[in-house]
């Protein structure tokens, strides 16, 4: 359960941040840190879990099968809720460097006051959107914290995800099987005869709106690329670079998407774009030749 969310944040960052792909994203203890190199990381380190205050499970639910004959069913308890708090830090070459790629993090998260459900790895959906608490006080006092981390004092984002934990299901023997069978009828033969109540019918006013945008260039020379071809993994989309290494893409749906860039001079390159419904995700692109 713990490692699902670490995924769905780290593809939603590297999505979204000037960190291009989940790689640069390390779950960790922090203090590793102090021996390592390297170019920007954010490290997502989960530090406590508890059990939820506000989010409670509510019993038992038992799966009854229609059939004449006693026969198992199953019981289903159902989830329970957990608190889990982690500390996100980034860590660069300079301060200014670890500021900036933080403050792009904060800016990001806060667009996400919860985890949608189309975000999530599929291990967590079934639950709706998870509640999220961005720069939220640390369960323990913050010197505390990062005294038990080894480390000194970082500016850092405190994140606390509610997550739903399902027991394992225990399958138990019927006495007596109630059946009951209810039809839910839904009347459908005048949807859309009203219309919008705007008297224009079935008439939809679509505008096109571009969710990802980004700049190709050498990371020899740190000038545009032009003429380099840009697809969106999994779907028919491409684009290609104009004389000022710029690419852009519409009408994508909200989710996470990777991005290839081929060129038969460069090395082969792939990066994360997020499409949240808000903003326009703009990526940076360094290729190297060959």
């Amino acid at each position: 359960m713990l490692i699902f969310i670490l995924q769905t944040l780290a593809s939603i960052l590297a999505g979204g941040t000037s960190v291009n792909n989940t790689e640069q994203i390390e779950f960790s203890h922090p203090s590793k840190r102090k021996e390592e190199g390297g170019g920007a990381i954010l490290n997502l380190y989960i530090y406590d879990v508890r059990e939820s205050k506000q989010i409670q499970h509510s019993g038992r639910q038992v799966e009854r099968k229609l059939t004449q004959a006693l026969q198992p069913a199953t019981v289903n308890w159902s989830p329970s809720w957990f608190d889990v708090s982690m500390v996100l830090t980034a860590w660069d070459r300079t301060a200014l460097g670890e500021h900036y790629l933080l403050s792009q993090a904060l800016a990001l998260l806060l667009r996400h006051r919860a985890l949608k459900e189309e975000f999530l790895v599929p291990e967590l959906r079934g639950f709706g959107s998870l509640n999220m608490t961005v720069c939220v006080e640390p369960q323990i006092e913050a010197g505390s914290l990062w005294s038990a981390l080894t480390i000194p004092l970082r500016p850092a984002l405190y994140l606390m995800v509610t997550v739903p934990v399902e027991p394992q299901v225990s399958p138990v023997s019927l006495v007596w099987e109630r059946i009951f069978r209810l039809k839910n009828s839904f009347d459908t033969e005048n949807l859309g005869e009203n219309g919008n109540g705007n008297g224009n019918g079935n008439i939809e006013t679509i505008t096109k709106r571009v969710v990802v945008a980004g700049v190709v260039r050498s990371a020899v020379t740190n000038l545009p690329m032009q003429q380099i071809e840009v697809k969106v993994i999994g779907t028919q989309k491409s684009s290609t670079t104009n004389k000022e290494g710029l690419f852009y893409f519409e009408e994508l749906r909200n989710g996470n998407y990777v991005l290839e860039i081929t060129s038969s001079r460069y090395l082969p390159c792939q990066v994360n774009a997020l499409v949240d419904g808000v903003g326009c995700t703009f990526k940076e692109i360094s290729l190297t030749p060959v």
